[in-house]
């Protein structure tokens, strides 16, 4: 097993994020199989599973639609590299190339875990996932 990086979400990613819905991250926690205490502090639960969405992704990829393309073309050239580095894709990035591969993983997505909350709240987890990608490759 993997141990997991310390990630904190930055003070304009927390505010971004604050409004989840608990439920919401509950249902996030569950499905990268982090425990939610009784007592949840959102912030700290949603620094547990950024991490872990990053490590799924090393593995299977970032599920994305034609969507989401708009949240990928507003990420900064370094966070898009991150984004297009966990999707496998080498050499030069290009939101294009992140939502063809995206669109795959969303497909197997839908088949094995429907309604899965890493492909629901990835748009507004973007930033977040993306600069723990690369805090955790330096």
């Amino acid at each position: 097993m993997t141990e997991t990086m310390t990630f904190e979400l930055t003070h304009t990613e927390w505010l971004q994020l604050r409004g989840l819905p608990e439920v919401e991250l509950v249902a996030l926690a569950a499905d990268l199989s982090v425990c939610p205490p009784e007592s949840i502090d959102k912030k700290a639960l949603l620094e547990a599973c950024v991490p872990l969405i990053v490590e799924r992704a090393r593995v299977e990829g970032l599920p994305f639609s034609k969507y989401d393309r708009e949240d990928l073309e507003a990420l900064t050239p370094e966070h898009l590299t991150a984004i297009g580095r966990l999707q496998g894709i080498k050499g030069r990035v290009k939101v294009a190339g992140i939502l063809k591969v995206g669109a795959r993983v969303y497909r197997t997505y839908t088949k094995v875990r429907p309604d899965n909350p890493v492909a629901l709240m990835l748009p507004m987890l973007l930033t977040a996932v993306a600069r723990a990608s690369m805090e955790s490759s330096q």
